[in-house]
């Protein structure tokens, strides 16, 4: 189990990524970069919910 500020720097990791890729103008990477990152944040926000729905 990854520790809160592993995921955070994680997080901080993929932005950069991110950014890098839309500044390439490559959207579609981005976009999956972004999902990652949702995940994360939702992973630091202590879910109770089940991910699936």
């Amino acid at each position: 189990m990854r520790s809160e500020d592993q995921i955070k720097r994680k997080i901080n990791e993929l932005r950069m990524t991110c950014q890098r890729m839309e500044a390439a103008d490559n959207q579609e990477a981005a976009d999956q970069v972004l999902i990652r990152i949702e995940m994360l944040e939702w992973v630091l926000n202590a879910p109770t919910e089940k991910y699936h729905v």
